[in-house]
Protein backbone atom coordinates (compact mmCIF):
# COMPACT_ATOMS: atom_id res chain seq x y z
CA UNK A 1 0.00 0.00 0.00
CA UNK A 2 1.24 3.42 -1.37
CA UNK A 3 0.42 6.48 0.92
CA UNK A 4 2.42 9.59 -0.51
CA UNK A 5 1.06 12.49 1.70
CA UNK A 6 2.50 15.55 1.77
CA UNK A 7 2.25 18.21 4.46
CA UNK A 8 3.33 21.32 2.27
CA UNK A 9 2.98 21.34 -1.78
CA UNK A 10 6.40 23.27 -2.13
CA UNK A 11 7.86 21.14 -5.04
CA UNK A 12 7.99 24.14 -7.78
CA UNK A 13 10.45 25.40 -5.54
CA UNK A 14 12.24 22.64 -4.70
CA UNK A 15 12.89 21.94 -8.59
CA UNK A 16 13.78 25.75 -8.76
CA UNK A 17 16.69 25.20 -6.83
CA UNK A 18 17.87 21.81 -8.75
CA UNK A 19 18.04 22.87 -11.86
CA UNK A 20 21.92 24.11 -11.30
CA UNK A 21 22.22 22.09 -8.74
CA UNK A 22 25.54 19.85 -8.32
CA UNK A 23 25.32 16.21 -7.49
CA UNK A 24 24.18 15.10 -4.06
CA UNK A 25 26.48 14.43 -1.09
CA UNK A 26 24.72 11.43 0.43
CA UNK A 27 25.41 10.11 3.59
CA UNK A 28 23.66 6.89 5.07
CA UNK A 29 24.26 6.00 8.86
CA UNK A 30 21.92 3.61 11.39
CA UNK A 31 19.01 5.68 12.71
CA UNK A 32 21.03 5.98 16.37
CA UNK A 33 21.56 9.32 18.43
CA UNK A 34 24.76 8.58 18.76
CA UNK A 35 25.20 9.23 15.20
CA UNK A 36 23.67 12.62 14.85
CA UNK A 37 27.12 14.60 15.18
CA UNK A 38 28.61 12.19 12.30
CA UNK A 39 25.61 14.08 10.19
CA UNK A 40 25.97 16.93 11.51
CA UNK A 41 29.49 17.31 10.63
CA UNK A 42 29.15 16.10 7.23
CA UNK A 43 25.94 19.04 6.86
CA UNK A 44 28.44 21.39 8.27
CA UNK A 45 31.10 20.78 6.10
CA UNK A 46 29.80 20.47 2.47
CA UNK A 47 28.20 23.31 3.01
CA UNK A 48 31.09 25.51 4.33
CA UNK A 49 33.21 23.77 1.24
CA UNK A 50 30.81 25.64 -1.06
CA UNK A 51 31.10 29.25 0.43
CA UNK A 52 28.03 29.41 2.71
CA UNK A 53 27.94 32.07 5.88
CA UNK A 54 27.50 30.36 8.78
CA UNK A 55 23.83 31.88 9.11
CA UNK A 56 22.69 29.68 6.25
CA UNK A 57 24.87 26.87 7.43
CA UNK A 58 23.18 27.07 10.64
CA UNK A 59 19.87 27.25 9.32
CA UNK A 60 20.04 23.95 7.72
CA UNK A 61 22.12 22.40 10.06
CA UNK A 62 18.66 23.12 12.07
CA UNK A 63 16.38 21.89 9.75
CA UNK A 64 18.21 18.52 9.20
CA UNK A 65 18.76 17.70 13.47
CA UNK A 66 15.10 18.01 13.42
CA UNK A 67 14.06 15.92 11.29
CA UNK A 68 16.60 13.30 11.86
CA UNK A 69 15.72 13.43 15.43
CA UNK A 70 12.40 12.92 15.05
CA UNK A 71 12.85 9.65 12.40
CA UNK A 72 15.31 8.53 14.79
CA UNK A 73 12.99 8.44 17.62
CA UNK A 74 10.01 6.59 15.97
CA UNK A 75 12.73 4.25 14.00
CA UNK A 76 12.42 0.81 12.80
CA UNK A 77 15.78 -1.41 14.11
CA UNK A 78 17.96 -2.57 11.46
CA UNK A 79 16.86 0.10 8.49
CA UNK A 80 18.79 3.05 8.13
CA UNK A 81 18.88 7.11 8.11
CA UNK A 82 19.77 8.80 4.68
CA UNK A 83 20.67 12.40 4.44
CA UNK A 84 21.30 13.83 1.09
CA UNK A 85 21.97 17.50 0.12
CA UNK A 86 22.07 18.52 -3.02
CA UNK A 87 23.67 22.37 -3.86
CA UNK A 88 23.75 24.99 -6.49
CA UNK A 89 24.56 28.71 -6.48
CA UNK A 90 21.02 29.49 -5.09
CA UNK A 91 20.84 27.30 -2.70
CA UNK A 92 20.12 23.69 -1.41
CA UNK A 93 17.99 21.02 -1.21
CA UNK A 94 18.01 18.62 1.35
CA UNK A 95 16.41 15.19 1.45
CA UNK A 96 15.85 13.11 4.73
CA UNK A 97 15.21 9.46 4.51
CA UNK A 98 14.05 6.92 7.27
CA UNK A 99 11.81 3.62 8.07
CA UNK A 100 9.28 4.61 10.85
CA UNK A 101 6.86 2.54 13.15
CA UNK A 102 3.34 2.60 10.81
CA UNK A 103 1.14 4.64 12.30
CA UNK A 104 3.33 7.33 13.42
CA UNK A 105 4.08 10.96 11.29
CA UNK A 106 6.40 13.66 11.33
CA UNK A 107 5.03 16.19 14.04
CA UNK A 108 4.27 19.31 12.30
CA UNK A 109 2.61 20.99 15.25
CA UNK A 110 5.35 21.16 17.94
CA UNK A 111 8.07 23.67 17.96
CA UNK A 112 10.53 22.12 15.99
CA UNK A 113 8.79 21.42 12.76
CA UNK A 114 8.28 25.57 13.14
CA UNK A 115 11.75 25.90 13.51
CA UNK A 116 12.24 23.86 9.96
CA UNK A 117 9.73 26.19 8.75
CA UNK A 118 11.52 29.52 9.73
CA UNK A 119 14.75 28.59 8.80
CA UNK A 120 13.71 26.55 5.10
CA UNK A 121 12.13 28.07 1.86
CA UNK A 122 10.46 25.07 0.82
CA UNK A 123 9.77 20.84 2.97
CA UNK A 124 7.26 18.37 2.01
CA UNK A 125 7.26 15.19 3.78
CA UNK A 126 6.20 11.87 2.09
CA UNK A 127 5.41 8.68 2.91
CA UNK A 128 4.80 4.86 1.62
CA UNK A 129 3.51 2.27 3.55
CA UNK A 130 5.78 -0.93 3.56
CA UNK A 131 3.26 -3.10 5.55
CA UNK A 132 5.60 -3.59 8.73
CA UNK A 133 6.51 -0.11 8.40
CA UNK A 134 6.67 3.49 6.69
CA UNK A 135 9.34 4.72 4.67
CA UNK A 136 9.37 8.67 5.48
CA UNK A 137 11.00 10.85 3.43
CA UNK A 138 11.40 14.70 4.41
CA UNK A 139 12.08 17.47 1.57
CA UNK A 140 13.32 20.73 1.99
CA UNK A 141 14.77 23.97 0.06
CA UNK A 142 17.00 26.75 1.21
CA UNK A 143 17.65 29.65 -0.62
CA UNK A 144 20.69 31.33 -0.25
CA UNK A 145 20.88 34.50 1.54
CA UNK A 146 21.37 37.39 0.18
CA UNK A 147 25.09 38.63 0.41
Amino acid sequence: MTDNRSTTDDSQVIEELAQSADAPVELTVPPRADRLQIVRAVVERTLFADDWTIDDVADVQLAVDEVCSQIIAASVDGRSLGVGLTIGPAGCIGRITGSIESGIDIDTAGFGWHVVEAVTTAHSISYVETGAYREVTVRFGKFLSAP
